[in-house]
């Protein structure tokens, strides 16, 4: 049951995941994702996402148009979860934005823990909280996201809900991108955007700022 405080959080609206996909990256910061699930419930505060920016992006699953029974929900309208597994062991959860066909999505990289923080660790194997859901992998065992989710819209979903309760970002850092080495010139893109300041965030984080920016809006 919602307490007071959270009745008067607003569900995220298909229209926040029609745009670019950099701009849905950042918009994506401080937002809460709920997932609900028989064994309880359990919530995080988005610090940390990268976006990855469809045919063009050698470090995107879809660069080139490749298009595979994997990265099919990429191709689907904008709020679809992209969910897929990396070194056959975690889970990664990104969501796809803008117009059905083109196939950008924002990995979530990191969260802050909110609550169910027993089941998360309980999930996590113990993990101590400040490495509770920091990586992507990470954040998706804590909130017990399966693959079997992936190519299902968010915005729709029964066990996943996504809010906005008020909340804006004292500042958003920006870097480059963790992990995609082998993407040649688009390794170098400063495309992962995070909370500053925030200890929710991935371990090089601040090796890698190129700027931050006074969150308006």
């Amino acid at each position: 049951m919602m307490t007071q405080e959270q009745d008067r959080w607003t569900p995220l609206f298909q229209s926040l995941f029609l745009r670019d996909v950099w701009t849905v990256a950042k918009a994506l910061l401080g937002k809460i994702i709920v997932t609900r699930l028989p064994e309880g419930e359990t919530a995080v505060r988005i610090t940390e996402t990268e976006a990855y920016a469809g045919e063009l992006d050698r470090a995107c699953h879809a660069y080139g148009g490749r298009r595979t029974k994997r990265t099919e929900p990429m191709f689907k309208q904008g709020g679809t979860l992209y969910i897929y597994k990396c070194y056959g062991i975690h889970h990664m959860l990104n969501f796809v934005t803008g117009r059905e066909g083109e196939p950008c999505a924002v990995l979530i990289r990191s969260g802050e823990p909110l609550w169910g923080i027993d089941l998360m660790s309980r999930r996590r194997r113990g993990a101590p909280i400040h490495r509770l859901t920091v990586g992507p992998g990470s954040l998706c065992a804590a909130l017990g996201i399966p693959l079997e989710w992936s190519g299902q819209h968010a915005l729709t979903h029964p066990n996943l809900f996504l809010y906005e309760d008020g909340y804006i970002p004292p500042s958003v850092a920006q870097g480059k991108r963790i992990g995609v080495e082998y993407a040649g010139p688009d390794a170098h893109q400063p495309w992962r955007y995070w909370i500053e300041p925030s200890t929710f965030v991935s371990h090089n984080s601040r090796k890698s700022i190129t700027f931050a920016e006074r969150v308006c809006e």
